[in-house]
């Protein structure tokens, strides 16, 4: 294991000063049903800046020309209502150096056809392998209207409620998919979507088994753009892994009394709760943390409670209140600035928790509230 962080760390130090080539694409695309308006294309050029380039449609075609490092994902999105990967008019494709061919359809981007792409041609082959697509697609777009009726008529919630009552339909479908795509990585060493999606598996897998994949993969993958994220993240990682030492931090908590990490040290185990006042989740798990606070304070328990909403101060408040939740000690994540917690312990999504033990040592580290029950048992064990 060791040989294996030493290895990454000379790694990416080299990453540090690796220059990526300008390499030429060109897009010659159509669109039915369409001919005239805009197409735009979202993506990461040859220098790392994030591009979005517009092209006008003339006669139902459009032509797009750029500068990659190297097969690279992008968005490519027209008439949208939605930011978001439901939207009937936008959609992602993995354009590569040289020139391919696109066909879209409007109303239809979830369809789109693109030569010209290995890597896309691989993740076509994938798409092929879901069984129930035209399930997920049937009941994408159904969610896709429902929204879409919602937001001209806000008053008629039920809308909203018939979309979300469809997403949950969709759960064991995405799961799937899921799975699908982790093997794919897995087996498909030597593929940019496989290090794409890598970044997306970073928090779900273990960390050896991440490095494994990570030093399976070509010098040129590594050294993509893709790879110096993963080899950034893997290092973030490894400073709020369970086993490492937890990073100290020093701020001032809802009171505007000054805490530290440091400061329990020695004396007492400490539990970090990551949440917001918008993550229903983090919320519903309120009165688990007001039992283990009940429990186990006089016991040597110390929770802190470190929220992402450092823009909604009245609303962190508020909920607090709300919640009953004020027993324990409570700060804001800094996040955006040099101070962000959840960047100093790689956190991303929330409800997250860290259980730190009295020599500063990361004992458990999970997301969500599949980890509730170990972190009981945990604390039963040690605090007697």
């Amino acid at each position: 294991m060791k040989a294996l962080l030493s290895f990454l760390f000379v790694l990416f130090t080299s990453y540090l000063v690796a220059q990526f080539s300008p390499k030429p694409f060109t897009i010659y695309g159509k669109i039915k049903n369409q001919s005239s308006g805009f197409i735009k294309l979202e993506y990461i050029n040859y220098e790392g800046e994030y591009i979005t380039d517009s092209a006008e449609i003339i006669n139902e075609s459009f032509i797009f020309k750029g500068y990659i490092p190297h097969p690279i994902n992008a968005d490519i999105y027209g008439d949208r209502a939605f930011k978001n990967t439901s939207d009937i008019n936008s959609s992602s494709i993995f354009i590569e150096p040289g020139i391919m061919n696109l066909v879209l359809e409007k109303d239809k981007f979830k369809d789109l056809k693109l030569r010209g792409s290995n890597t896309q041609n691989q993740i076509d082959s994938l798409n092929n392998t879901y069984q129930h697509k035209k399930i997920v697609d049937s009941l994408d777009k159904r969610i896709f209207y429902f929204y879409l009726a919602y937001k001209y008529d806000p008053t008629k919630i039920q809308f909203k409620d018939s979309a979300k009552k469809i997403r949950q339909q969709l759960d064991p479908y995405y799961r799937d998919i899921n799975i699908r795509t982790e093997n794919f990585v897995h087996k498909n060493i030597n593929s940019y979507y496989s290090a794409f999606y890598l970044q997306v598996l970073l928090h779900r897998l273990p960390l050896d088994t991440v490095i494994k994949i990570f030093n399976s993969y070509s010098f040129e993958i590594q050294n993509s753009y893709y790879g110096q994220r993963i080899a950034a993240n893997i290092r973030a990682i490894q400073g709020g892994s369970e086993g490492s030492k937890a990073k100290n931090f020093n701020t001032i908590d809802i009171n505007g009394d000054s805490i530290s990490l440091e400061q329990f040290k020695g004396k007492n185990y400490v539990l970090l709760d990551f949440w917001a006042t918008w993550c229903k989740p983090c919320r519903d798990d309120s009165p688990f943390l007001i039992e283990l606070h009940t429990k186990f304070k006089s016991k040597g328990l110390e929770i802190i409670s470190i929220a992402n909403d450092d823009e909604r101060k009245e609303a962190w408040k508020k909920a607090i209140q709300d919640d009953k939740t004020g027993a324990w000690r409570h700060i804001l994540q800094g996040a955006g600035t040099v101070y962000d917690l959840g960047k100093l312990y790689s956190i991303q999504p929330i409800p997250a928790k860290l259980l730190i033990g009295k020599d500063g040592t990361i004992l458990m580290r999970y997301e969500g509230t599949q980890g509730n029950i170990p972190l009981m048992e945990a604390l039963t064990k040690n605090l007697k």
